[in-house]
Parts: structure tokens; C-alpha cells; sequence
């Protein structure tokens, strides 16, 4: 039932979300939210087709394609902007599918699964750019102590 590689990724996925979840911060645990969603959710709309498009699907992987991009816009990490890329690649598989023969499932089907695993990759840099990248700390909002410029005074 379950082949050696789908287990692996399998463990590798709860295991990048649990980190993600633990040591990341706002944009990371927004991202286990939606890799949460996208890992239960395909499974709930695989049955959805249009011809040989699989929309369902393809709608969720398009959400986090926009998510992601949305993500990398508002804050400051490489890992967001890989990843949007990442999922550039699984959202195009989509339309490979319809436009195609079906010689190219497996290779589809071999696609997703690369993409997968370069995005808990990813992940696990996201991770480490969380914790280390100076670009990447919390930032307080309250106003500074001091001025940045002197006031003089006669």
C-alpha cells in the first residue's frame, strides 16, 4: 500500500510541520496552516474532475501558489519566494495534464512529488531563515527611544 518513498515524504511532511509550527514565526506557522490544508484537503477533492483536469486539486494548489507569493511579498524571506516558485512548477502539472496524452501521468505524478519534497526543503531553510537571518526578526512596533536626527534648540 504505502511505497518506501511515499512514507518518507510522508514522515518528512509532519515532521517540517511540526518545526515549522514550533520554531517559525508568523509567515511559518501561516504556511503550516496551509500546507495542513493542502495535505487533507487533496485527498477530499481528488474525486472532482472536468475531463482528465483534476480542478479541485488544482484550485488548492493554486491557493497556496498565491499564498506563498502573497507571503514572500509582505515579509522578508527567501524561502517564500523559492517556494511560490516551487509551486509555480505543481500548479503548471495541472494543466499538463489535459494538454497531454496519458504517457505523461507518471511523469506528472513524479513532478508533484519532487515539488513536494523541494518545498518541505524549503521549509526547513525557512526554518533556519527564521531563527538566524538578521532581515528576519521580529521587529517591535512601538516607536524608538531616540530620535534618529538631533533637535536643537536656541
Amino acid at each position: 500500500m504505502w511505497s518506501p518513498l511515499s512514507l518518507v515524504l510522508e514522515i518528512l511532511t509532519y515532521a517540517v510541520m511540526a518545526l515549522l509550527l514550533w520554531k517559525g514565526r508568523t509567515p511559518e506557522r501561516i504556511v503550516v496552516v496551509a500546507l495542513f490544508v493542502l495535505q487533507f484537503g487533496t485527498p477530499l477533492v481528488d474525486h472532482l474532475f472536468v475531463g482528465q483536469l483534476r480542478w479541485g486539486v488544482a484550485i488548492l494548489s493554486f491557493a497556496m501558489f498565491c499564498l506563498l507569493t502573497t507571503l514572500a511579498l509582505i515579509y522578508d524571506r527567501w524561502w517564500l519566494l523559492l517556494a511560490a516558485g516551487a509551486q509555480l512548477i505543481a500548479v503548471s502539472t495541472h494543466l499538463a495534464g489535459p494538454a497531454g496524452s496519458d504517457a505523461l501521468l507518471w511523469s506528472i505524478v513524479s513532478t508533484r512529488m519532487v515539488v513536494w519534497f523541494e518545498l518541505m526543503l524549503l521549509a526547513l531553510f525557512g526554518v533556519w531563515e527564521a531563527r538566524s537571518a538578521p532581515y528576519a526578526a521580529f521587529k517591535s512596533r512601538r516607536a524608538p527611544d531616540r530620535a534618529p536626527y538631533k533637535v536643537q534648540t536656541r
